[in-house]
């Protein structure tokens, strides 16, 4: 593992976020290196990635086990539940069935966006309670190539697993995701979310 890749992931550790110019740098670095060992013969099995749904909330991207995913909607009106968690955007009916609409940013202890337009909600492949996730964008599936971290530190929110790197955007620079394991993200919420009296997938 490249000491760049090492030293961004302690950054990402602490911090929980770089700055523009920072990921940039680390980014170009970290391909650099990972083309030259392609050169040099090195490959990546398909035992070493795995396959997401990557999604944006603030300024991150964040993955999601495609297994979780059920379906992807746009954002819709939700209605109001008083005294609920504060990541709690609302409920939203959907099938006949009551749906907890839990706005990702907050979940992870982040501001929630500001942006209004282009948000999505993933609706989880689970029973009861049901719940979606709001986010800013779902940008599609993507089968990405895991980091590990050297040192073991903890992740700088439990529902953080690990991260990934991930495609490329317009300008071919690959990108850096966390993560996310979906019992650990709901856990705090779930004595507090409704349950729809039927129950369905």
């Amino acid at each position: 593992m490249a000491k760049s890749l090492r030293r961004k992931l302690r950054q990402i550790s602490r911090t929980g976020t770089l700055s523009a110019e920072e990921r940039m740098r680390h980014i170009l670095d970290e391909r650099t290196q990972r083309l030259a060992a392609r050169r040099n013969g090195e490959t990546v099995s398909a035992s070493e990635t795995l396959r997401v749904l990557a999604c944006k909330a603030g300024r991150e991207h964040f993955g999601i086990p495609i297994e979780a995913v059920a379906e992807i909607l746009p954002f819709q009106a939700c209605l109001p539940v008083p005294d609920g968690p504060a990541a709690l955007v609302g409920l939203l009916g959907r099938n006949g069935q009551l749906v907890s609409v839990i706005d990702l940013s907050a979940a992870l202890g982040m501001a929630p966006s500001s942006e209004e337009g282009g948000r999505h909600l993933i609706i989880l492949r689970r029973s009861s309670p049901r719940i979606a996730l709001r986010v800013d964008r779902a940008e599609g599936v993507e089968t990405v190539t895991p980091i590990s971290q050297e040192d073991g530190r903890s992740f700088r929110n439990e529902a953080v697993i690990g991260y990934a790197e991930f495609g490329s955007d317009v300008a071919d620079q690959e990108r850096i995701l966390s993560l996310l394991d979906m019992d650990r993200l709901l856990r705090p919420f779930l004595p507090s979310l409704p349950v729809s009296p039927a129950s369905g997938v």
